[in-house]
């Protein structure tokens, strides 16, 4: 069981984690990119801050928000109206309809290890021939063991909850930050590292271009925008 913060926590943490900026750059690339009058579907949306923020800059997009959480998806119906929000399982949703743009952002950790990959070929099956997919994630160092694995986990963790921390963050966004932590750690979320995750992509899209945001060497926020 995942250990998840209210909604309204929830909302709050990019202003103050190191996600914040990862969120900025690919804000641009998905204004830039998307077709007038696209279409645009967010898998594992969260409480919705993406789309409602691309709503706002880009409303001739049509936009689709898919979570399982029914407290963030009814959250982000409130916080952005205009934007078709669904409770569902995003690895069993389907669409009749293909996208521009499919969007994953700090969602795919959520799945077990072995569902990941399954996950991106779902994925890459939802983006139109000229369209593309944005995955982006927090990755941890690699590792080659379960104590490795645990070691690397914590020390992404702690500088997360450090720069969290310097940013000023208030003390329910501090919490949830820590949280995290103990959720790697043990495994209630699946974070792994880019040098294992990149060949997931590459066998599930013709295309990728992996970016950082933040980070040192190895470890930090990447995204990863594909196409087939």
């Amino acid at each position: 069981m995942q250990n998840l913060p209210t909604a309204e926590t929830y909302a709050k943490e990019e202003a103050y984690m190191p996600w914040g900026i990862l969120t900025k750059k690919i804000k641009k690339v998905i204004v830039d990119r998307v077709p007038q009058n696209g279409r645009v579907v967010d898998l594992l949306c969260g409480t919705g801050n993406l789309v409602g923020l691309l709503q706002k800059e880009r409303p001739d997009v049509q936009y689709v928000g898919v979570d399982l959480e029914k407290d963030f998806i009814d959250y982000a119906s409130k916080q952005f109206p205009a934007v078709n929000f669904t409770v569902a399982d995003a690895f069993g949703w389907s669409s009749a309809e293909k996208f521009d743009a499919v969007l994953c952002t700090g969602g795919l950790h959520h799945l077990p290890y072995e569902k990941q990959e399954p996950f991106l070929k779902k994925i890459s099956a939802l983006v139109k021939p000229e369209g593309f997919a944005l995955v982006a994630d927090p990755y941890i160092p690699d590792y080659a063991s379960e104590q490795e694995r645990k070691l690397a986990a914590a020390k992404l963790g702690y500088e997360y909850l450090v720069a969290t921390v310097n940013n000023g963050a208030p003390d329910d966004v501090v919490r949830a930050t820590a949280d995290l932590i103990q959720n790697d750690v043990l495994l209630s979320e699946f974070k792994t590292s880019v040098v294992k995750v990149k060949p997931k992509f590459e066998a599930s899209f013709a295309k990728v271009e992996m970016h950082k945001t933040w980070g040192e060497d190895d470890y930090g926020d990447f995204y990863f925008v594909c196409s087939n």
